[in-house]
């Protein structure tokens, strides 16, 4: 009875594990090819998905995106996101989805076949919009949270608020605070959301033909994670886009580059990152499509 107490334990321990480091750090992970080749930057320019200020319709057209991709631990990423404008708001409407399959199930007995395998995933169905006016721009975003492993679930809420707005000579200011909300139990234990508040400058440099962007921005989590600090550069030159971010912990280091291509109403963009860390290359390619 003590022997398969203790084994039920051990493996609670490991569902719990993985799912708190899939199911709360998902919250975290890139989005786009843009966001993982640049970084998360709340100011302008930046990502939507970082500050809900910065949702915005562009072009006079909707936007659908779609992006694809992995992150450490061969965890799967896929994701899609629309936005559209309607009277003053813009608005956004998106789908965010991870998973990691064969996980093997152990106990505390050397062996060199698992018991089982099994899955976890992480959910997020979300809403946004923004309105700007002589002070800036103001932003919220509203999401379910689903995250589960075997046979586990758990449920909750997110909300994120960001103001963004332009300041004289090119320069762009951001902040913005995320996920803020609520989740349900897991097992014994309820899962933490990594509450983070990100600020943030940005400059456009033009010179001759390209047209840059350079952004400064610092990360501070409420969770147990260190302050993260951040630059990157978003250089466009005709139809073609080349991306770079080098972001730096009191633990680690990582650098990121992508590039990209326009064609008509397409944009097809490839990000890859690398680690101080050496525990692989996450990597995210996004479709861009600009519907009218």
């Amino acid at each position: 009875m003590r022997l398969i107490f203790k084994t039920f334990f051990i493996v609670a321990l490991n569902f719990c594990s993985v799912a708190f480091s899939l199911g709360t750090n998902f919250l975290l992970f890139p989005e786009s090819a843009s966001a993982m080749a640049l970084g998360r930057h709340p100011s302008l320019g930046g990502s939507e998905s970082v500050n809900p200020a910065l949702i915005e319709q562009r072009n006079d057209s909707p936007m659908f995106h779609i992006n694809s991709g992995s992150w450490f631990g061969n965890i799967n990423l896929s994701g899609l996101n629309y936005i559209q404008r309607s009277g003053n708001y813009n608005n956004r409407f998106f789908i965010r989805h991870a998973d990691v399959t064969d996980l093997e199930f152990r106990d505390n007995s050397p062996s060199d076949n698992p018991i089982s395998k099994f899955s976890a995933y992480a959910f997020q169905l979300g809403v946004g919009v923004s309105r700007g006016n002589k002070f800036g721009n103001f932003g919220m975003m509203l999401s379910y949270l689903s995250l589960g492993i075997y046979d586990q679930k758990a449920d909750g809420f997110s909300m994120d608020i960001g103001y963004s707005r332009l300041l004289s000579n090119d320069f762009g200011l951001g902040v913005s605070v995320l996920n803020l909300g609520y989740m349900s139990k897991f097992y014994q234990d309820r899962p933490e959301l990594p509450i983070a508040i990100v600020a943030g400058i940005s400059k456009q440099v033009d010179l001759y033909r390209l047209k840059n962007n350079i952004y400064f921005t610092t990360e501070y989590f409420t969770k147990e994670l260190p302050m993260k600090f951040k630059i990157g550069a978003d250089i466009q030159w005709g139809q073609l886009n080349f991306l770079a971010g080098y972001s730096i912990t009191k633990f680690d280091a990582e650098f990121s580059v992508g590039g990209g291509l326009k064609y008509g109403r397409f944009k097809v963009i490839y990000a890859t990152r690398f680690g101080s860390q050496e525990i692989g290359e996450p990597k995210i390619f996004s479709i861009n499509y600009r519907m009218l």
